[in-house]
């Protein structure tokens, strides 16, 4: 069988069940085995966006970051993280996009930063 099949008691291979967004497979599936997987809710901290063979991945930390949760993660969408927390700022790259990540402001801040002053 494929990668993506698993063999049913009359050796005919199968494509795997599909699970919705929210779901993933109880166990793995594919090359024959996995016969008797069923689709269950993401475990808590993990979420999957869209219909497929995908498992759920972990939500994202915004405290990590040391950023704001604007959104709370659910079985189907990720973490939202808003601003940097007080004392820290995001270091914007050459192309103009910022860095996902806020560092600390330092002591001094970095000129024309406006979140360190």
């Amino acid at each position: 069988c494929r990668e993506q099949e698993f063999r049913d008691h009359t050796g005919n291979c199968i494509l795997c069940k599909q699970c919705g967004p929210g779901m993933e497979l109880s166990k793995e599936c594919g090359f024959g085995y996995g016969e008797d997987a069923q689709c269950m809710t993401c475990r808590p901290n993990r979420f999957k966006e869209d219909w497929g063979f995908q498992k759920c991945k972990p939500c994202l930390d915004c405290a990590l970051v040391n950023r704001f949760q604007k959104a709370n993660c659910s079985a189907t969408s990720n973490a939202l993280c808003g601003d940097c927390l007080p004392g820290f700022y995001r270091k914007t790259k050459l192309g103009g996009f910022q860095d996902m990540e806020c560092v600390p402001c330092g002591d001094p801040p970095p000129p024309y930063e406006p979140h360190c002053t």
